[in-house]
């Protein structure tokens, strides 16, 4: 079973993710919340989620210190930011505050489960739109020192975290590099040693960060 919170001010969209949520056996609500005040209100409450999908534009606190308190009290849940924001700096921030995924209003709701399963097979679930900015971002030139920290990867493992960066699950990289799955995770072990991250957010938001 997957467990899913919200934290959405809109209450169409907030009304529609229920209600879809709740069509399908494999997903569970187990909060929803219109501000980040309410989630923070009712945190000693709750478990933690398999999932949150958090609106970014929030009355009050907003979606983006959200995701900080979020991850300070919760650091296995995968963080979703939902947004029609595609500035390139904003989706860095959010990134460097601890989201694994950011997905564009409007987006289609029947489309959800296939974008929670691309999380829970270990994929990192961002938008082509945004995917399209983060290469632009990390293919801008570098000073040597800044990329110090990529020159102690191998080559394979810098292609790993290259279709890593795509949102391309384990599976996937496996497929398009042509090695195991098992390979990949031993690729990752040895990138989070070398680059000195325990997560693939870590690992993400440090790279973005050269």
């Amino acid at each position: 079973m997957i467990t899913v919170g919200i934290i959405e001010d809109d209450p169409s969209l907030r009304f529609n993710l229920e209600g879809f949520i709740k069509m399908e056996k494999d997903l569970v609500i187990t909060f929803s919340y219109n501000s980040v005040e309410a989630f923070l209100e009712r945190r000693n409450e709750l478990q933690e989620p398999f999932i949150v999908f958090c609106d970014l534009g929030l009355p009050g606190i907003s979606g983006l210190e959200g995701i900080t308190y979020i991850r300070q009290i919760w650091s296995e849940a995968h963080l979703v930011v939902m947004t029609g924001n595609d500035d390139e700096d904003v989706i860095f921030d959010c990134i460097q505050r601890g989201a694994n995924g950011y997905i564009l209003k409007p987006f289609r709701i029947d489309e959800l489960l296939n974008q929670i399963n691309i999380i829970r097979n270990g994929g990192a679930l961002i938008a082509p739109q945004v995917a399209s900015k983060l290469f632009r971002r990390i293919q801008k030139p570098k000073d040597a020192q800044e990329d110090d920290m990529m020159n102690g990867l191998t080559a394979r493992e810098k292609d790993v975290v290259n279709e890593l960066l795509k949102g391309l699950t384990y599976k996937e990289i496996a497929f398009v590099l042509g090695i195991s799955v098992t390979t990949v995770n031993d690729h990752l072990k040895n990138i989070y040693q070398k680059m000195g991250v325990r997560t693939k957010s870590e690992l993400i938001a440090k790279v973005l960060k050269r």
